[in-house]
């Protein structure tokens, strides 16, 4: 009778360890103890990495993790499944040490969906002293751990190749940067892209009405796509934000961004919100990406 009733027992053990047995209803922190909130899966498009139309965005928007519904930086996250994104990060006009709570989760959340991650610096059209520009990359690398720098106000003459040169060169040969984009916001000599001063040059920044007009440079074809990008506010509606990027793609451009934020508006800041036709910005972009 006691080993029967032994037996019994240990059935019954087993049956009630198989049905309430979920491997997965934990997650275990560092620490040790388990956490009730599981880790987020985050899955990558396939055609992320080779689309011809990518989106560069100037993320001048401070991450809220706490408040979802105001969190910009998640939907950013999530875009990169449909399409290739790189987003530009100012703190403070430029880096500050040691990023804050909201920043580092913001960047871990951008980190886990694959999208890159510029660092804003300013240059002062290669006025600012080289000295202090390289301590910005330095902190951006060790700090922020971003993959490359977005160096603003970039001169555009040819006088003053030399000084991005040497910024270049410093950016590429430290370790975990490796790409540079500036942003001259017009048409840049031709020796930045001769001289593989930068990855990608902003060809263009200004507002929705005058891309139209614009006149880009005739070297542009003999380039690669990507090596050119354009940034586009108060494009008021859907059809004007299409109608920038299909302007984009036959100008061989492959870097874009369009918002109907303005510098006009209280903040006078045009990349400080999302645009409100986000969602369609990104499907449209898909949309043309899939096309043969």
């Amino acid at each position: 009778m006691r080993n029967a009733a032994f037996f019994v027992f240990l059935f019954a053990a087993i049956f009630f360890l198989a049905v309430n047995f979920h491997p997965f209803s934990a997650q275990w922190t560092a620490s040790g103890t388990p956490s009730s909130t599981p880790t987020p899966i985050t899955t990558t498009s396939p055609i992320a990495a080779t689309d011809r139309i990518k989106l560069l965005i100037p993320l001048y928007i401070y991450p809220m993790p706490y408040n979802p519904a105001a969190y910009d930086w998640l939907k950013i996250a999530k875009a990169q499944v449909q399409v290739s994104v790189t987003a530009v990060i100012n703190p403070n006009n430029g880096a500050i040490a040691p990023p804050n709570r909201d920043y580092a989760q913001g960047l871990k959340d951008l980190r886990a969906a694959h999208v890159t991650v510029l660092g804003y610096v300013s240059t002062r059209y290669g006025d600012r002293p080289i000295a202090e520009v390289k301590a910005e990359v330095d902190l951006y690398a060790k700090a922020y751990q971003v993959d490359g720098i977005f160096l603003d106000e970039a001169a555009s003459n040819a006088e003053k190749l030399e000084y991005y040169q040497t910024l270049s060169s410093y950016i590429k040969a430290k370790p975990p940067l490796k790409q540079v984009v500036l942003n001259q916001g017009t048409q840049p000599d031709e020796g930045y892209l001769t001289r593989s001063v930068a990855d990608t040059v902003i060809i263009f920044e200004n507002y929705a009405k005058e891309w139209s007009g614009y006149q880009p440079p005739s070297y542009l074809p003999h380039y690669d796509p990507t090596r050119f990008a354009m940034l586009i506010h108060s494009a008021a509606d859907p059809a004007m934000m299409q109608q920038s990027i299909d302007l984009a793609v036959a100008r061989h451009v492959a870097y874009v961004y369009v918002t109907d934020d303005r510098p006009d508006a209280e903040d006078a800041d045009p990349w400080n919100r999302l645009p409100t036709y986000w969602d369609a910005e990104v499907r449209y972009i898909q949309t043309l990406n899939q096309r043969p």
